[in-house]
């Protein structure tokens, strides 16, 4: 709820005023840098961030006329989008797409004429080895948590942070301090990953939201050996919200099943929510969808309880 207000605060004060609104993904570091870079661009420019569902959702962001978006669907009134999603259709009046690009602030940079900015090359770069799962800098992986334990405001003060001092913000102490709060997340994540046996197929289903990163789960459960991992999470108050994910070079495609969905993302990595009353018959129509395209006889998942305590289920 909270979110909605400030993001409607957002549009409004953009509107009023007359300056550019740029919207971004809320869900990870490259809808940060994407917002950063548009900062640059737009010093006096308004960030919005929304995740894919508030677009499908939400009438004002279908509704708003956006300078630039990034990192998300195409809402309907645009002028410069930058993407890297196969499942997103484009629509802008400029389009910077490539779905085999590895991050869309890759996309982004070029949209915004900041290709050869240094600073704005920093944080493309950081973009990259959080996109792609594959973080060895210090700078990324600080950004990556930054991003991910911060509140909407704090999102909106951190792109505004990066647009003025490049990857040099996470010596920042506001950065830092937004950082820590992700590392308990994800030391609390890789301790539950262990206790996960490894097959080609890994799916878990958890009882109720236990506040750990799911994207970080399943790709520490690939990165593991899983070729296809599948985590499924209450959301809401009849929502189940899917993540998909599929090792490189193997046979799945994370984004096809999500699609089926009404979700989307890459071949590698992507994700859904499916709603239903009551909510089993949210988790049935996933699992029952995965078991279908996956021509399994018997689908196998794990299934993690309120007490944390792991059971082997079947469908």
């Amino acid at each position: 709820m909270l979110e909605s207000l400030y993001r409607i605060a957002g549009i409004l004060c953009g509107i009023v005023f007359n300056r550019e609104l740029g919207l971004s993904d809320i869900g990870d570091f490259d809808g940060m840098a994407c917002a950063a870079l548009f900062k640059m661009k737009y010093p006096r420019g308004i960030v919005v961030f929304a995740s894919p569902r508030d677009i499908k959702n939400s009438v004002l962001i279908r509704w708003t006329a956006w300078e630039f978006v990034g990192d998300l669907p195409c809402p309907g009134k645009v002028k410069i989008r930058a993407d890297h999603h196969e499942t997103n259709t484009p629509c802008a009046e400029r389009e910077f797409y490539d779905p085999s690009a590895p991050a869309a602030a890759v996309m982004a940079i070029k949209a915004l004429g900041l290709t050869g900015n240094l600073k704005a090359e920093k944080i493309v770069s950081c973009a990259v080895e959080t996109d792609t799962a594959n973080i060895i800098s210090e700078e990324a992986r600080i950004l990556n948590a930054a991003t991910k334990g911060a509140r909407y405001s704090e999102k909106v003060k951190l792109a505004e942070l990066l647009a003025e001092k490049g990857t040099e913000a996470v010596k920042d102490e506001f950065v830092m301090k937004l950082a820590s709060r992700y590392f308990d997340v994800e030391r609390r994540t890789e301790q539950l990953a262990e206790r996960i046996p490894i097959s080609d197929q890994v799916i878990v289903v958890f009882e109720k939201n236990v506040g750990i990163s799911y994207r970080y789960l399943s790709i520490l459960l690939n990165r593991r050996g899983a070729n296809f991992t599948l985590i499924l999470v209450p959301r809401g108050l009849f929502g189940v919200r899917a993540y998909f994910g599929a090792r490189p070079n193997s046979p799945y495609n994370s984004a096809f099943l999500a699609r089926a969905l009404g979700g989307g993302g890459h071949q590698y990595a992507a994700g859904a929510y499916v709603r239903a009353f009551p909510r089993r018959q949210a988790l049935l129509k996933i699992l029952g969808l995965v078991k279908s395209e996956l021509r399994l006889k018997k689908l196998n998942y794990l299934f993690v309880n309120k007490d944390g305590e792991l059971e082997d289920r079947s469908l």
